[in-house]
Formats: C-alpha cells, sequence, structure tokens
C-alpha cells in the first residue's frame, strides 16, 4: 500500500512540475502600451521648461494640437498659444530663480487605444529637484502629468490634445522664488 501512495505522490509532483516548467509567459505589455509609453519618455524632456529652451520645438512642430486643453495645478487653459505663454513664464521664473530646475521621470503607465499605441491616454510621474542661484539644493519636489493623445493623418505623428499637470516643486511652499 506505502509503495502505491509513494508512486502515485510522485506521479502527481512528475505533472505538476511539468505543467509549471512548461508554462507559457504572458507579455508583460501589449505592443501599443509600450510604443505610447516610449514616446512620452522621449517626449517628457522635450515639453518641461528645465531651464532651457527644448521646450519650444513641440510649439513649432505641431505635437502640441492648437485647441490643446492645459490644466497645471490649479490653472485651466485652452490653446497652444496660451500653453507656450505659460510655459515662457514659468521658464522665466526659473531661470531667474535657479541655477538648474530637474525633473526626473519616475514612471509612466500608458492606456493605449490601438495596437499601435497612437491614441490613448499616458499618466507619467517624476521627482524634482532645484538648485538656487546661490547653491542651495533642494530635493523631494513631485511632478505628474496625464496626457491624452491622438494620431494626426497629416502630420503622421502622435498629438497632444490635452495636458493635465500637477507639479510640486521642491521645498513647497517655500519656493526660492516665492
Amino acid at each position: 500500500m506505502q509503495f502505491k501512495l509513494t508512486t502515485a505522490l510522485g506521479a502527481v509532483a512528475v505533472a505538476l512540475t511539468t505543467a509549471l516548467v512548461n508554462v507559457t509567459p504572458v507579455a508583460a505589455k501589449p505592443p501599443g502600451v509600450v510604443a505610447l509609453e516610449n514616446w512620452m519618455l522621449d517626449i517628457i524632456p522635450q515639453i518641461f521648461p528645465n531651464t532651457t529652451t527644448n521646450w519650444q520645438p513641440l510649439f513649432d512642430n505641431e505635437i502640441i494640437v492648437p485647441d490643446v486643453k492645459l490644466m497645471f495645478n490649479a490653472r485651466t487653459i485652452t490653446g497652444r498659444d496660451s500653453m507656450r505663454a505659460l510655459w515662457e513664464s514659468l521658464n522665466a521664473i526659473v531661470v531667474a530663480r535657479t541655477k538648474s530646475y530637474v525633473l526626473t521621470p519616475t514612471g509612466v503607465v500608458a492606456f493605449a487605444l490601438d495596437d499601435e499605441g497612437r491614441n490613448g491616454w499616458v499618466v507619467a510621474t517624476g521627482d524634482t529637484t532645484l538648485v538656487t542661484k546661490t547653491g542651495r539644493c533642494y530635493t523631494g519636489g513631485g511632478a505628474s502629468a496625464w496626457v491624452s493623445v491622438a494620431w494626426n493623418e497629416t502630420l503622421q505623428a502622435r498629438t497632444i490634445t490635452e495636458w493635465r499637470e500637477v507639479n510640486t516643486p521642491p521645498n513647497y511652499p517655500n519656493y526660492p522664488w516665492s
């Protein structure tokens, strides 16, 4: 009796091990999600006014649509020209009062509406660090953006139709520019 029970348990163990070894892993993310996430990671350093002018081309090459909807902290703005004016004013403050203001992406999650990742929504988060003109370094700031993306057939490119950002610079609420 003991031989039959041991043999039966051994057969069950072999069957379970074989089933576990032969499991086909599921793809972590669909290709459209990966494409949209990678696109956003490329956009982040181009759109944040990190004491540079690197953000200006996005306003000129129509990646931001003319009637973009923007929510930045407590402000609501409609239109690419108004968004550009806000970015210019923020950049002027950052340049005047800090040596550097850096946003480091910490996470991007995309929700693609198609297999190519041409349309959908993206949520990005980041940490912010700033160094004042006097050399004081502040860390621990946070930033997040929710972006609606739509494919433009004429441009053959993804475009930003809505941008919602909440940004808390380091040393809140005692900003170096307050």
